[in-house]
């Protein structure tokens, strides 16, 4: 399988008082024992890091920053195709709130055939989202 992490996700692995920091550590040890290939986006990267310096501290980021080559994600360059395609979807967008972000995450998705997303954001349809 080949899945995209959200940053809510990576959030959860990094902070210990997330609520979903047990669900993520056990979901990630899951994907690791089915040899999953996982993704992510480098504005995931810079997202997390700001939610972490705002939740936590800036020693919780430079935990991330230090830990994440240990994950093996395989990181997503946001280029000029990524980014046409996460602004027609995000203009598309009727909700009061919509993440930028999320939406390049659905162009991820599409242009790079992946088969889901580790995410609590009820944002992203059932059907790709590999959390419950």
């Amino acid at each position: 399988m080949k899945r995209l992490i959200d940053s809510d996700f990576l959030v959860g692995l990094f902070r210990d008082a997330d609520a979903h920091h047990e669900e993520t550590l056990s979901l990630l040890e899951n994907e690791t024992d089915k040899e999953s290939d996982l993704y992510v986006v480098n504005l995931v990267l810079f997202e997390t890091a700001t939610v972490l310096a705002h939740r936590v501290n800036m020693d919780a980021v430079r935990l991330f920053y230090d830990k994440l080559p240990k994950l093996n994600l395989k990181i997503i360059s946001f280029d000029e195709k990524l980014e046409s395609m996460s602004w027609e979807m995000f203009l598309k967008q009727t909700k009061k709130g919509c993440s930028f972000v999320d939406c390049a995450n659905m162009a991820v998705l599409r242009r790079y055939r992946l088969d889901g997303i580790l995410s609590f954001d009820k944002f992203y349809p059932d059907k790709i989202r590999s959390i419950p």
